[in-house]
């Protein structure tokens, strides 16, 4: 499975990378890092695992956060 965020105009950069760390634990710079290419390229793929359970996990809480989110299989 493939998670990705996707670009909108509703949510800033700043509640990106920290939503980013928060459910990813990825570290500020990785977090800004992802934020700019889902500016740039209009989406991002943030994780891939076969852990289907942190995967909706991960999904759930960032959508919950505003973000706008797909997974893939």
């Amino acid at each position: 499975m493939k998670l990705f965020i996707l670009n909108d105009n509703i949510n800033s950069f700043d509640h990106v990378v920290t939503t980013i760390q928060r459910y990813c634990n990825y570290p500020h710079t990785q977090g800004q890092s992802i934020a700019s290419i889902v500016h740039s390229n209009g989406q991002c793929c943030i994780k891939e695992s076969d852990d289907e359970e942190m995967m909706v996990e991960i999904y759930d809480g960032m959508k919950s956060s505003g973000l706008k989110v797909k997974m893939e299989a």
